[in-house]
Parts: structure tokens; C-alpha cells; sequence
């Protein structure tokens, strides 16, 4: 990405007065002082040009065909194929073993910020920024027509994020305007559920698949019916106060957590809206997520600052302290997702680290990045991990636990 610089950007002037510090009393800058600044602006010179030694490599795939940060991916369920999209208004299908592409999915006018195959991998999804959404038709078949066929196509306000339903061929996507469009793939049947002129930050499904959980840059929160686009519950802004950054819903569909950028958890039900528990935490609160396990009525919470916690559902309290500020932990999170019974987070750091919902001990690290973590998800078929980063590549990892820690 360049950067532009204005008048407002440059330096003061020395006739101004403002580098006074370097002169004598009579404004008299000797010889001796002029070097020994040159000095140290070419120490400092020398010290930005410095580069960190790269990590350890554990991935056994790079993809690196993306031009700058590579913000979105998707392993196929299958798992033969991975998506990716980025900042150079790129998606690429890509084989997982090899690394070659295997279709570039053209048409985009901005930075790609979704890309997901459906449940059944009959289609994939590409969105990006502008609002530009693509559904291709996977062919899959060994004399395969390429590229893939355009399936559905739309272009509405500037996007958000999007999800595809997890049990039927439906893709949602949030706008920047506030509005959530819900399209029937691929007759392309439309609903708008119809904001109130705020930005929609967020949105997640209920296990029933007939509901819809959404946050607000105003703090709100709603819950959709999908089936009649009319709003169920709603909790007041109030109790936020300030933009929700992710929601998640809790297994038995009556439970929603929310965070907003104050550090604030919201425990809410989607019954009747009531709120159960406001939990205060750190201001850099980034990603939280239920436990899928119903044998561990469990959430997780990540920060900026690197501290991941497990909280028990019931007593609304820390039950785990996984990560810490110190050497050993990882630098920020970005991105969270439980795989059974284990929690695997994305860091500023560029790692990869799962730790056990049982114990909170860190059970796999794994690295290769050399930037933060964007997007990571994994693939059960082929026990593999994917990710993307702010570095320009996307890498697969294999997904490898010591079984004697189970």
C-alpha cells in the first residue's frame, strides 16, 4: 500500500527555531554537532534497515502469488482446494499440495475480504470490498471446465464480511450502510434485512440455521429471523455504548456473547434479549468464541496484547489463563476458531498456537510468517490448517497434536 504524503506532513524548518536545541545561545551550529547528528541519523538508518531473522518455517505449502496482505481464505471440504483473496483485488483457487493455482477468480474492483465455499463445496464466494459478489460453480470433475462458471453475481453497498449458512445454499454478507443481504444460490433470491444508517460489524448464525446474530458500530445488537427478515431481540446500544467488533452464538441457540472495543463482554439471550452478564476486560479486546464441545460450556477471549483466556459459561469467570504478557506468549490475536476440544489462535506474531480447553496449556506452535496472522481455518479430511497474513502469502499447515497430551 503507498503512502501520500502532504505539506502538513514535512518537517518544521530550521529558520522557524524549532531545532534551537541544537545550536549554541547566538543560533551558532558548530561542525563538531553537525557531524555528530549525521551520526546518528545514519545509525538510525542503519537500524531500520535491520531485519528480524525469519522464523522457522513449519508450513508445507506456500502460496505467495498475492500482491500485498492476503486478507481472506477457505479450505474446500474436500480439502484438495484452498481460496485466498487479498489487497491486490485478487481471489485465487489454489491445489493444497501444490501450491498451483488453479483458477483466478476474476472481476473484482477492490480488496477481496471474503471468499468461502459453501457447505457442501458446490460453490464458492468472493466479495469484496466495493460490494462486488461472485458465486462460482465448483466443478471438481477431472476434465474440469476452467475457470469455473459464474453461478450468481451482485453488486451491492460497500461490504463487511460475509458467511455462507452452514446446512443450505444461502450466502450472507453485511454492508457498510447497515443493511445484511441474504441470497438464495443460484436463483438468486434476495432479502434485505434493512439496518437503521449504521455500519453491520458482524453476524453469526444459530445452530437452528433460522436465526441470525448481528453487531453494530453503534453498540447494538440484534437478533434476525431469517425465514420473516424482522427483528426478534434486540439490546439497546446503551449497554455496549460503543462499536461491537465480534459476536458468537452458544450451542444450545439461546446464548450470545458480544465484545465491543471498551473491553466490554455482553452474555445476552436470544430469547427475550434480557442481558445475563456484562464482563469488563481489557480495552484491546479483539475475538471471542464459544466452545463447539457441549461437554465444555466454555468461551474463549483473545486481546491485542496477547492474553487468551477461557471463561466458564455458567459461573461468567475465568477459568484459564492460556496466554500471558510474557516471552513465551504470543504477541497479539487476530483471529480465534475451536477445533474439538482445542482452542487454535492467530497472532500478531505471525504464529499459530492451540492450546487445550481442558487445561489451557499450549499444546502446537507453529510458524512461517514473517506478518500478523489475518484469517486462518482448518480442514478436517485432510487434518490441516490454513492461513493468510499481513506478509503476502497464505500457508498450509499440518495440524499434528502429541496424542500424549490427550
Amino acid at each position: 500500500m503507498s503512502m501520500k504524503y502532504t505539506q502538513e506532513d514535512t518537517p518544521p524548518s530550521s529558520i522557524s527555531g524549532d531545532e534551537i536545541s541544537a545550536m549554541d545561545a547566538d543560533g551558532v551550529m558548530y561542525l563538531d554537532e553537525m557531524e555528530e547528528i549525521q551520526l546518528d541519523e545514519e545509525m538510525e538508518d542503519d537500524e531500520e534497515d535491520f531485519e528480524i531473522e525469519p522464523p522457522e518455517d513449519h508450513s508445507v505449502v506456500m502460496f505467495d502469488k498475492h500482491i500485498g496482505s492476503v486478507f481472506c481464505c477457505d479450505l474446500h471440504p474436500h480439502g484438495k482446494f484452498a481460496v485466498s483473496g487479498g489487497e491486490d483485488d485478487k481471489a485465487y483457487v489454489w491445489s493444497v499440495e501444490t501450491g498451483q493455482i488453479v483458477m483466478d477468480c476474476t472481476g473484482h474492483k477492490d480488496s477481496v475480504v471474503f471468499v468461502g465455499f459453501s457447505f457442501d463445496g458446490t460453490y464458492l464466494a468472493t466479495a469484496d470490498m466495493s460490494g462486488v459478489i461472485k458465486v462460482w460453480k465448483c466443478n471438481l470433475e477431472e476434465n474440469k471446465q476452467l475457470p469455473w462458471p459464474v453461478a450468481f453475481e451482485y453488486e451491492s453497498d460497500d461490504l463487511s464480511w460475509g458467511t455462507w449458512h452452514f446446512g443450505a445454499h444461502v450466502l450472507i454478507c453485511g454492508a457498510n450502510s447497515g443493511e445484511i443481504y441474504i441470497f438464495k444460490i443460484p436463483s438468486g433470491d434476495t432479502k434485505v434485512l434493512q439496518g437503521h444508517n449504521v455500519k453491520v460489524e458482524c453476524g453469526k448464525l444459530f445452530n437452528d440455521g433460522v436465526r441470525l446474530a448481528a453487531g453494530y458500530e453503534d453498540g447494538a445488537v440484534k437478533v434476525w429471523d431469517l425465514k420473516t427478515s424482522s427483528v426478534l431481540q434486540q439490546i439497546p446500544n446503551n449497554v455496549h455504548g460503543i462499536r461491537v467488533t465480534a459476536i458468537d452464538t452458544h450451542h444450545d441457540n439461546n446464548l450470545i456473547a458480544s465484545i465491543s472495543t471498551d473491553g466490554k463482554i455482553v452474555l445476552s439471550t436470544a430469547t427475550n434479549g434480557k442481558v445475563v452478564g456484562e464482563l469488563e476486560t481489557e480495552n484491546d479486546l479483539e475475538v471471542i468464541a464459544f466452545s463447539k464441545d457441549p461437554q465444555m460450556d466454555y468461551f474463549a477471549t483473545g486481546t491485542l496484547t496477547g492474553a487468551i483466556s477461557i471463561w466458564d459459561v455458567p459461573r461468567q469467570m475465568i477459568r484459564y489463563e492460556c496466554s500471558k504478557s510474557d516471552e513465551n506468549s504470543i504477541a497479539g490475536v487476530t483471529k480465534m476458531i475451536w477445533v474439538e476440544n482445542r482452542l487454535v489462535v492467530g497472532g500478531l506474531d505471525g504464529s499459530v498456537r492451540a492450546y487445550e480447553g481442558r487445561t489451557g496449556e499450549q499444546c502446537l506452535m507453529l510458524t512461517g510468517h514473517r506478518s500478523e496472522i489475518l484469517d486462518l481455518c482448518y480442514n478436517v479430511k485432510q487434518n490441516i490448517v490454513l492461513t493468510t497474513s499481513d506478509d503476502g502469502t497464505a500457508r498450509i499447515f499440518k495440524y499434528e497434536i502429541n496424542k500424549d497430551k490427550d
